[in-house]
């Protein structure tokens, strides 16, 4: 993919405090050089059934409504403690709530409530807040609201920290005066712009809100919407915040969620006027593209589809070279059109679109190329010629639609590949705790490079429920060697050996990363399809009529 890339000194970039920001960018690309197509839409492929990835320009017109269909109810409003719906929940969260940093459309770090940040040494982050930036209760924002935020995100009440893992080198969270907050860590970490820009687990809400409200069902956030109601399985209101810091957000005086699971539906209710956008599949984006009143609009988002294995010694697949053969032996491109209808890139580790930390595509085409006489040479090499069995465990439709697929090409190498498809919640569970031999799974969006490539090093639950009986001594010293600078050149170079490491030695196989479509009625101008998939966009938007 052909990415433009932004001038990483542009005006914009330069709000940030310029200490900062030339010790983060370092070689260039933006801080944590996070750019996902860098300004520019991704190349389209051929199949596409539109070419539009950014709804058109028009002159804004203030005011107005817009009803967006969410595929799922969030059950929890909640901004810390486990957060049982994913998605739903995070996409709910997104208009009510701003964090210290924010990623641009271009996953570039921009200024939020912090309005500059510095790194006086290498385990110091000091944040200077934005003057007279408000909640939704009116209380101006003040370095306890953050210091308060941050403690109570890392032990929540219930004790479970979904993203604990992202704080693991917080040391203290301390007040230096009303709006100067500084965070110490244990050890440099470099992640920690991405962690606030990402925002999924640093919203930021006044110190006393949980004695006010029930943060399950109701909301006091600083982000451009207040909630007004949030009915369950139903809807949620907002409405335009008229003090939020930033003057250009939002552009519309209320905003509804209206939860519709089924396609047919909100197809329905998109073309007879209901509901004035949202996200369709590659056949529902054909089904609309002919419809004068919709835009259908594309773009790359951070799903990562995976062939995951355990590996915990004893099992064939556990001989690289078998899991060589394997991946040799998938046809790829053949997943692409059957099951994607052409929408999709290939993917390595790291997600197309994620800035210049993928590999290019065309080193992605070369290592991938179906060699299935060679992958039969492999497999007698580690002594399978006869093949072997093994269950690999679904969920509902591209999960299961893969594995079919793949089921029926391994036979070429007489591997017969038993497909258990369970509900995904269970799922969820059983991936996490290694409670399978094969799955066929899809990652998400990461703060930082590194969280593509951390089960790698065997961090977390990956060294004892997925990787006991694998270790890559040359991964492991790339990996840490990038995680201990903020030399942004150095770290991209480590970060794709890495990856390249994981190509060779395959303990995933990974298979292609889709393009996402939504359709918007053409009286919303300016939406684009995000690739943090959170809807930030809906921030931006206008109505013409």
């Amino acid at each position: 993919m052909d990415d433009k890339r932004s001038d990483p000194t542009g005006p914009t970039e330069r709000m940030l405090n310029r200490r900062a920001f030339l010790r983060l960018v370092a070689a260039g690309g933006g801080a944590l050089a996070l750019q996902a197509c860098g300004g520019g839409a991704p190349a389209a492929p051929t199949t596409a059934p539109v070419a539009p990835t950014t709804a058109p320009a028009a002159q804004a017109a203030p005011g107005g409504k817009v009803t967006w269909a969410m595929l799922g109810d969030p059950v929890s409003l909640e901004p810390y403690g486990i957060n049982i719906t994913g998605q739903y929940n995070y996409e709910a969260r997104e208009p009510i709530y701003d964090s210290l940093l924010v990623w641009d459309r271009d996953l570039k770090v921009q200024p939020s409530l912090a309005e500059s940040f510095e790194t006086p040494d290498d385990t110091t982050y000091i944040f200077k807040l934005r003057s007279g930036a408000k909640f939704h209760n009116g209380k101006e924002l003040t370095a306890e609201d953050v210091k308060f935020s941050l403690d109570t995100i890392i032990n929540p009440p219930d004790g479970r920290n979904p993203g604990a893992a992202f704080f693991a080198n917080f040391d203290t969270v301390e007040v230096v005066d009303p709006l100067t907050i500084r965070i110490n860590l244990k050890k440099l970490d470099p992640t920690i712009p991405g962690l606030f820009a990402w925002s999924r687990y640093t919203n930021i809400f006044p110190a006393d809100m949980p004695q006010q409200i029930n943060p399950v069902i109701q909301a006091i956030g600083a982000g451009p919407f207040r909630l007004v109601s949030y009915t369950p399985n139903a809807e949620i209101v907002y409405e335009r915040f008229a003090d939020h810091w930033n003057p250009e957000q939002p552009k519309v005086d209320q905003l509804i969620y209206r939860v519709i699971p089924e396609e047919d539906a909100r197809i329905a209710a998109l073309r007879s006027g209901d509901i004035d956008g949202t996200d369709v599949t590659p056949l529902g984006a054909r089904r609309l593209q002919n419809d004068a009143d919709i835009t259908i609009l594309k773009g790359l988002f951070s799903q990562p589809k995976v062939l995951q294995f355990t590996l915990k010694g004893g099992k064939p697949w556990d001989i690289k070279e078998v899991r060589q053969a394997i991946s040799l032996t998938i046809d790829r491109q053949e997943l692409i059109d059957k099951v994607m209808e052409g929408e999709a890139e290939l993917t390595g580790p790291v997600v197309p679109g994620y800035g210049d930390w993928p590999l290019s595509q065309d080193e992605l085409r070369a290592a991938y190329q179906v060699d299935v006489e060679k992958a039969r040479q492999l497999m007698a090499q580690a002594g399978y010629a006869d093949g072997f069995k093994v269950t690999a465990m679904t969920f509902a439709n591209y999960s299961n639609d893969n594995a079919i697929i793949v089921q029926e090409q391994l036979r070429q190498l007489n591997i017969e590949m038993q497909i258990e498809q369970i509900e995904f919640g269970a799922f969820a569970q059983r991936v996490t705790n290694g409670e399978f031999e094969w799955c066929f799974t899809a990652r998400g969006m990461r703060a930082d490079v590194s969280g593509y490539l951390n089960d790698f090093r065997r961090l977390g639950i990956a060294e004892t429920n997925w990787f006991p009986a694998w270790e890559n001594a040359e991964l492991n010293e790339a990996y840490d060697a990038a995680m201990a600078t903020l030399d942004q050149a150095k770290r991209r170079e480590l970060m794709q050996k890495v990856q390249r490491i994981v190509l060779d030695e395959a303990p995933h196989l990974y298979l292609y990363q889709d393009y996402r479509f939504s359709a918007v009625r053409k009286r919303v101008q300016n939406y684009y399809v995000a690739f943090t998939t959170f809807r930030p966009a809906l921030r931006e938007i206008f109505v013409t009529a």
